[in-house]
């Protein structure tokens, strides 16, 4: 998988629980779909265009995005360490809470592996 594709599996994790939110909310068909990404995302194959094709989210430009916030609101991260895709499927970095627990992939429910 190519580092755009990577980037792209990152972000759908980061929007992951959002988007299933959202789509509790709708019909079967939406549910299906969103699983068929989720199944493809945790087999290591391309999600682009999937996402496009049900959801109408464009990867390239990421204007579908999900996640946010104002910048300095919340918890604090831990510099030290830095953990990665359990799977090498995506480019997710995530920095966990300090002394929180190992952080956990949105997809697969796995922890992460740890980077340093």
């Amino acid at each position: 998988m190519d580092d755009a594709e990577r980037q792209v599996v990152a972000r759908f994790c980061l929007d992951l629980p959002d988007l299933r939110a959202e789509v509790a909310r709708l019909d079967e068909t939406k549910h299906g779909q969103l699983t068929r990404i989720e199944r493809a995302a945790a087999e290591g194959r391309p999600i682009s265009g999937l996402l496009t094709r049900y959801f109408g989210i464009d990867p390239a430009t990421g204007n579908r995005s999900l996640h946010g916030g104002l910048p300095g609101a919340g918890t604090g991260r831990a510099h030290e360490e830095l953990f990665g895709c359990p799977q090498g499927h995506c480019s997710r970095e995530e920095r966990p809470v300090p002394a929180g627990p190992v952080p956990r992939c949105r997809l697969t429910d796995s922890a992460m592996k740890r980077l340093r």
